[in-house]
């Protein structure tokens, strides 16, 4: 799992709004879940992965999205999850 927006924003910030656009229509062809709204249990862990590890909003949410449905977080951000894979709290899938 991996949030959209920071791909997005990211893509946009470095390669402006076309490769943005493009970028975004490719993930929506790909076969994924797009999470769009928190339900009670992903907002309760989202909040404790917060509060226990300080790692940023986007990340706590994506995180608990994945823990709750036995997927695996689709990263490569090991400054953030390193300390928590560790711990075993999720699966990662690294891309770096």
């Amino acid at each position: 799992m991996k949030n959209i927006l920071e791909i997005y924003y990211g893509i946009y910030r470095e390669d402006g709004e076309e490769k943005a656009e493009a970028t975004l229509t490719r993930i929506f062809n790909l076969p994924l879940i797009i999470v769009d709204s928190l339900k009670d249990d992903i907002f309760k862990e989202a909040g404790r992965l917060k509060a226990t590890y300080k790692i940023s909003l986007a990340d706590s949410i994506a995180l608990a999205e994945a823990k709750i449905r036995k997927a695996q977080l689709l990263t490569a951000d090991h400054h953030e999850f390193d300390p928590l894979d560790r711990k075993k709290e999720a699966k990662f899938y690294w891309i770096r």
